[in-house]
């Protein structure tokens, strides 16, 4: 392997640079093609696909590009796509996300129903206001009727957002972090913060930071950044799933956030045995390629 030529930090300016730069071409395209109202459901749906493809996954491509000139690094070595998924991290993100449901949902209770000071409220209020409006766009992209239209939507919410954000924020950030030698959790729990900074979501910050967490401890464990994309892909799939059946009355409605949301014990039970099923898969972790960690 040749001799490094960028550090980490450098890396990190690169991607977020073409990262932004990526945004005000989406933009513009969308509204080139759909106009100023920019709330339209077609609308929407392009702007996920091409913020996904365009803002995430090529600024990593020209990172593993740069890489494999300026370093002699494989270009798999930077996408963390080395080797593919095992069946032991597929069957642990099953089972995390499983058993760690109701704890993640007393969670997200927590984070939702914080009040701030009273000379405080104005802001509060234009938080709640923001996060309502993205609410909004969610629900329509979630609301699906027919069976090939859930189909499609667990395709672009769940497939390819966690192709995307896995792509840029894992193997992108946390990998060049991994790469440059910073400390494995000090690299996860930063990188973890910024991917839930940058959704500018006040009361769902906490959950996603966790969520987050998870995913970086995913790539460093598997070594790869496929098990964090079925992760990703199977957290928000599920909710078009979920959401679909909810409309044809199959299940209750917020099915899935509700389980465990105000149920004291029932998160303590679950934040138990999640621990303690982490404890056991991660103690048992698979033979990492140590290239990827250096």
């Amino acid at each position: 392997m040749g001799k490094n030529t960028f550090s980490w930090p450098l890396k990190i300016l690169f991607l977020f640079s073409v990262m932004m730069v990526a945004l005000f071409v989406v933009a513009v395209v969308i509204v080139l093609f759909f106009g100023v109202d920019t709330t339209s459901i077609n609308s929407v749906i392009t702007m996920s696909i091409l913020q996904n493809l365009v803002a995430f996954v090529l600024p990593v491509i020209m990172l593993a590009i740069m890489n494999k000139r300026s370093e002699l690094t494989p270009l798999s070595h930077t996408l963390w796509m080395s080797k593919g998924p095992t069946f032991k991290s597929i069957a642990l993100v099953v089972l995390v996300w499983i058993v760690a449901m109701p704890a993640m949902n007393y969670v997200v209770e927590l984070n939702q129903s914080l009040e701030f000071p009273s000379n405080l409220k104005w802001m509060e209020e234009y938080l709640r206001d923001m996060e309502d409006l993205a609410a909004d766009t969610t629900n329509e992209l979630l609301n699906t009727q027919s069976v090939g239209m859930m189909i499609f939507m667990v395709f672009v919410v769940g497939v390819l957002t966690g192709l995307g954000e896995e792509v840029f924020f894992r193997a992108g950030l946390l990998g060049s972090m991994l790469h440059g030698k910073v400390n494995k959790h000090v690299s996860v729990w930063v990188v973890a913060f910024v991917f839930s900074a940058i959704h500018f979501q006040f009361f769902g910050f906490v959950p996603r930071l966790l969520l987050g967490a998870w995913l970086g401890y995913l790539l460093v464990w598997s070594g790869e950044v496929w098990t964090p994309i079925i992760a990703h892909a199977l957290n928000n799939g599920s909710i078009v799933l979920v959401t679909y059946l909810a409309n044809q009355n199959i299940i209750s409605d917020n099915y899935l956030e509700t389980t465990g949301a105000n149920d004291h014990w029932m998160a303590l039970g679950s934040a138990v045995v999640t621990v303690l099923l982490l404890v056991v898969f991660m103690r048992k972790s698979p033979k990492t390629n140590k290239e990827l960690m250096i």
